[in-house]
């Protein structure tokens, strides 16, 4: 059964991957934060989480694999609904494989090891029976695999045996509850010897009365489990710990206790002696199995918490098609930005887009006025990117997605004075690190880059950055307010060859007119192909200021600086 702990519900047999193609800054540029706390059933499994979204992966066959379990988990509600149960167990037998360091080591470790056994026993029973209970629905690998497996060990000759053997150890491990010690008195009454008289399975509690100082120790119930002493019940925790953590033990602060307490772990060392004897037939169990499907688990129902939480806000989860990764196709229908969404305090209507990679365009020029959805736009498909190739459901009604081995984004930053080349210098860094990476299939996200020095050089920067990206033949969404870039994609696809067609997107606007006559752009926050706006946005920030010529002038005559239109 050794090879059973090279089984995994994340990757199919002998598959694993840990590319790791990122922007150093990926998880700040695409708010990756909400998700992780979405997708986590408790905060220890984030760190794992993250983990796994931060690991590309491009093999289908693992990503399909993940698609499999998990839709296996979503249709048979009752398996997945009893799961965090499983955790539970696995959390527990978890702590069992880290052996503390003690000073009676034979006599803790075999009670660690009993301990590890009943855990590891529940979890393999708990998890055949619900497997099992689920019969010919189970259709993915991954579960059937893990079905198989916890049914070759549940008929495990050895295994039955552990099972009708297990509860006898643990009683005899636990079953000591109390010792009765003897002590003698000098003609002074102090406590001047002492021994150990029984290991009792009944516990002792303290006195409620003092006036029963000479009476005798009875039973405190009807039932038996407990002894009743003539004065209050003295904790000896503290002591114990101090024995846990190696602690010098001073025998001035407890003459009697403490060599009785050696005495004590003597004598039941040797009754556990049996016990440590059967338990080397039982060496073959491993709970590395277990204990790596903890994490693994977490993470498919994260998933599926994920899904319930954005399907009763009306909004679409997806498994996506997956394709290969040299189709370099994106096409999303109904998309929106997951980790808006997840801000969402109440149900609020979200916008979502469209997404076309393919031959027709593969670098879009996404231009549009200011807060008119671009940065939104650009975090959805990477946000969704990443989801897909973890193997999760993704924010969109449809979606046929290939791979890519790496996610790269370049978001304007502030300008950091220990740079001594400036931003404009930390920004050019910045993207030489990208190209550096990037091959044909990856996915570059830029938003608002070269913002920080004049138009002039902006656009020089920019179009070399496209004519580039075109030759590489990439995936990628520049953002920017330059609509020069945008006005001159024709000239850019014919200057350099390159099998990346560039494209124009365009945050659109309606123009209203207001009952004043001006026009008034107002934003849709939906991403369309089309040609740049040109003057449209600056309109409306001129609108909205009040500078326009109407507005402007209209102050100025109430103003008298100037002749009313009468005159």
């Amino acid at each position: 059964m050794n090879n059973v702990t090279e089984f995994s519900l994340l990757f199919p047999s002998g598959k694993q991957q840990t590319n790791n193609h990122f922007a150093h800054n990926w998880a700040g540029d695409l708010h990756i934060e909400g998700l992780l706390d979405a997708l986590s059933v408790d905060p220890i499994y984030r760190p794992s989480n993250h983990a796994l979204l931060s690991t590309l992966v491009t093999d289908i066959e693992i990503i399909r694999y993940r698609q499999d379990v998990l839709r296996d988990l979503m249709s048979n509600e009752k398996l997945a609904t009893r799961l965090p149960e499983v955790l539970e167990v696995i959390q527990t037998l978890k702590g069992y494989t880290h052996i503390g360091n003690w000073r009676e080591p034979q006599l803790r470790l075999i009670a660690w090891r009993v301990g590890e056994l009943e855990s590891f026993v529940n979890c393999v029973v708990m998890l055949h029976e619900l497997l099992s209970a689920v019969g010919e629905k189970l259709q993915s690998t991954g579960l059937v695999q893990l079905r198989k497996f916890m049914s070759v060990i549940v008929q495990d000759e050895t295994f039955q045996k552990l099972q009708l053997e297990l509860p006898d150890m643990i009683q005899r491990i636990r079953g000591n509850t109390s010792v009765t010690i003897g002590v003698n008195l000098n003609d002074r009454l102090q406590p001047v010897e002492a021994t150990l008289l029984s290991v009792n399975q009944e516990k002792f509690t303290g006195s409620r009365f003092m006036f029963r100082l000479f009476g005798k120790p009875r039973l405190n119930n009807q039932d038996g489990d407990e002894y009743e002493g003539i004065s209050p019940l003295h904790s000896a925790i503290r002591i114990f710990q101090e024995q846990s953590f190696k602690a010098p033990i001073h025998e001035k602060e407890s003459p009697l206790l403490i060599p009785l307490f050696r005495d004590l772990a003597e004598i039941l060392e040797q009754s556990c002696k049996p016990i440590a004897r059967a338990l080397q037939q039982y060496t073959g169990f491993s709970s590395a199995l277990l204990v790596r499907l903890e994490s693994e688990i977490a993470f498919y129902l994260g998933g599926i918490q994920l899904n319930k939480r954005l399907l009763a806000m009306g909004l679409p989860m997806v498994q996506p098609e997956v394709l290969p990764i040299a189709d370099q196709i994106c096409h999303l229908d109904g998309l929106y930005n997951i980790d808006l969404a997840l801000q969402q305090s109440n149900p609020m209507p979200i916008v979502d887009n469209d997404v076309q990679f393919d031959e027709n365009g593969q670098i879009f020029i996404l231009t549009g006025p200011n807060r008119g959805g671009k940065t939104t736009y650009i975090r959805a498909i990477g946000l969704a990117q990443i989801l897909m190739q973890a193997g999760l459901c993704v924010p969109a009604s449809s979606a046929h997605m290939s791979p890519v081995d790496g996610i790269y984004t370049h978001f304007a930053t502030t300008e950091n004075p220990e740079v001594h080349a400036g931003r404009l210098g930390e920004e050019a860094k910045r993207v030489y690190e990208i190209f550096s990476q990037a091959t044909q299939n990856s996915l570059i996200l830029l938003n608002e880059s070269f913002a920080s020095t004049s138009a002039e050089e902006s656009l020089f920067l920019a179009r070399e950055i496209v004519l580039v990206m075109r030759v590489l033949g990439v995936r990628a969404i520049f953002a920017t307010h330059l609509h020069e870039l945008a006005a001159d994609i024709e000239s850019i696809n014919t200057e350099v060859d390159g099998t990346s067609r560039v494209i124009s997107m365009v945050s659109l606007v309606e123009m209203e007119e207001q009952e004043n006559g001006e026009v008034y752009a107002k934003r849709t926050f939906k991403i369309v192909p089309g040609e740049p706006m040109g003057q449209s946005y600056a309109r409306e920030i001129a609108v909205r200021y009040g500078i326009s010529f109407r507005q402007l002038t209209d102050m100025l005559r109430q103003r008298q600086q100037i002749p009313t239109k009468s005159d």
